[in-house]
């Protein structure tokens, strides 16, 4: 009887693909801003006790390097790729750069860099990542590997247990109480209850400077915000990131089709593995010429 129930919920997990995405709405990038509902420990990874985004409003800008030092770096760099007739007109083209427009336009990236509070090179790099129409996989994304389990789960069995864990850290995410990103070079020293505890009281405002004076380093997560319930919308020239926050699917491919499956219920919580395998199956079981969708 409980598998039947499993079934049956499985079915109605799936839902039509593209109901989110057309409602969803740009999302500013910006620092990181959450702090969602706190649930139960069955429901979160875990709960920190230093808040997720604790480190992101005093986070050091890395600095603009002076124009000289660009400059030689770019000759520096290019030898290897050039031949010396063509280093040397690279070298003619620097030594004119450097001599008229290029004091003003570094006054300009100064400039741009004050009024911010973000790295110099964060825009420009989102701006070149949304305009190049070079394939994402391998030239962008990233490609895992996920080693053989000892059990050998089938592929929907498998599939669930990921889908299951991602939502759960959605939710921590969301919660505020997943554990910063921090490098511990120090770790006897930061990685305990007493270092959390101190850290937490720090104000926003100066918590990384205490955390770094103890060989810990926090790192920025302000991409967090487009982990989740986001995509890229292809657009004539420049692309799109764009989030819906109600969001509660995965897109799951199979051949030529493509199928939602829901990771969260409509009270926002995480769908039990066993009805998300049930779902999955389903997909596995459909006719090779499915066209997918709901």
């Amino acid at each position: 009887a409980s598998r039947q129930g499993d079934e049956h919920s499985a079915a109605a997990s799936l839902r039509p693909l593209f109901s989110c995405m057309q409602s969803g709405r740009r999302h500013a990038l910006r620092a990181l801003r959450i702090g969602g509902p706190v649930r139960g420990a069955a429901t979160l990874l875990h709960e920190s006790r230093i808040p997720t985004d604790h480190f992101q409003d005093s986070l050091p800008k890395m600095p603009v390097p002076a124009l000289s030092d660009t400059l030689s770096k770019f000759l520096y760099f290019a030898e290897p790729l050039v031949s010396d007739d063509e280093h040397l007109l690279a070298r003619r083209g620097v030594s004119a750069f450097a001599g008229a427009e290029g004091p003003a336009l570094q006054a300009e990236l100064l400039a741009s860099s004050e009024r911010q509070y973000t790295s110099y090179i964060s825009a420009p790099w989102f701006d070149m990542y949304l305009r190049d129409r070079a394939p994402l996989l391998l030239n962008y994304n990233p490609q895992l590997t996920f080693e053989d389990e000892a059990a050998r789960p089938s592929q929907a069995n498998r599939a669930a247990r990921l889908c299951h864990a991602a939502g759960r850290f959605l939710l921590t995410l969301e919660a505020g109480v997943l554990e910063p990103d921090v490098f511990h070079t120090k770790p006897k020293v930061s990685q305990t209850p007493l270092w959390r505890e101190a850290v937490r009281l720090m104000p926003r405002s100066v918590a990384f400077y205490g955390a770094a004076a103890t060989g810990a380093y926090a790192l920025d997560m302000s991409q967090y915000a487009n982990l989740f319930r986001s995509t890229r919308l292809p657009r004539p020239e420049l692309d799109e990131l764009s989030t819906c926050n109600d969001s509660r699917h995965v897109v799951v491919q199979r051949g030529g089709a493509f199928w939602a499956v829901d990771l969260l219920t409509p009270a926002g919580e995480p769908v039990p593995p066993s009805q998300l395998q049930g779902a999955f199956e389903a997909i596995l079981a459909s006719p090779a010429d499915a066209r997918g969708g709901s």
